[in-house]
């Protein structure tokens, strides 16, 4: 269905990112051109197809989805799922069933207009970073209507292990509150200082990756640029898990 209003569901996403990464066909040439040479140097690598964290039963599996947004990646939590360790977001964000996480190069994730110069900075710079959080109503699916998204079980222990990696990414003052910066990219977003610096080997997508490897997903021991790549991984991630569930005791479940 075609994108008829910003309104829609998943269509802001589309709509803002399309003028956000695409200001100009040379432009996005350009950009394209050094994506893809260091995809091909940091394509990222297969690792174990082991989990950790399995659940030990069927009630333990809680649920997350992983979000390709063309050359970003992010993870969605329910708000049942965002444990106190995300509740300062109820501060900055209306109360909402889901929320979109993502990190990126702090001038460059929150330019109205990308450049060539924002990019090359993003990428061969040491850079600050922040977050990015979006709270929407829908099913993840009917959001991003026109991404790519995966939904993906982890273990509670896994979830658990991943909400503190994620509230790790935040940056903090004393009293353990974030700094909230400008509104976010589509519907109800916001930005956030972040924590750790961006560079060539440390990306969007790596951070996608870390996360996921701090929640017990098998995922790749190399630096992993491409969305498409973290994408792949989690699918190949989410075979094994299915597998282990109608083999229980093709591994042990705990760490």
């Amino acid at each position: 269905m075609a994108c008829i209003g910003s309104q829609t569901p998943g269509c802001s996403a589309r709509l803002r990112l399309k003028s956000f990464f695409c200001a100009s066909r040379a432009r996005t040439r350009v950009v394209l051109l050094i994506v893809a040479i260091l995809a091909f140097c940091l394509a990222g690598s297969g690792g174990s197809k082991k989990w950790k964290y399995l659940p030990v039963s069927k009630n333990d599996e809680k649920t997350i989805h992983v979000i390709s947004l063309g050359w970003h990646t992010g993870i969605v939590l329910s708000r049942e799922e965002l444990g106190s360790e995300l509740g300062f977001l109820d501060t900055h964000l209306r109360k909402s069933p889901y929320y979109e996480f993502g990190w990126g190069e702090a001038d460059f994730y929150q330019a109205d207009e990308a450049t060539i110069s924002l990019a090359l900075k993003a990428l061969f710079w040491k850079n600050s970073t922040v977050m990015h959080v979006a709270a929407f109503s829908v099913m993840p699916e009917k959001y991003f209507t026109q991404e790519k998204v995966v939904k993906l079980n982890l273990s509670e222990a896994g979830l658990e292990h991943m909400r503190k990696a994620l509230r790790a990414s935040f940056k903090l003052d004393g009293s353990y509150r974030p700094y909230p910066l400008k509104k976010g990219l589509y519907g109800e977003s916001r930005f956030f200082k972040a924590e750790g610096s961006y560079s060539i080997a440390r990306t969007c997508n790596t951070w996608t990756t870390s996360m996921l490897k701090n929640a017990g997903v098998p995922m790749g021991t190399l630096p992993t640029l491409r969305a498409g790549s973290v994408v792949s991984q989690v699918e190949e991630a989410k075979k094994c898990f299915v597998y282990y569930q109608a083999n229980p005791y093709s591994q042990p479940l705990k760490e």
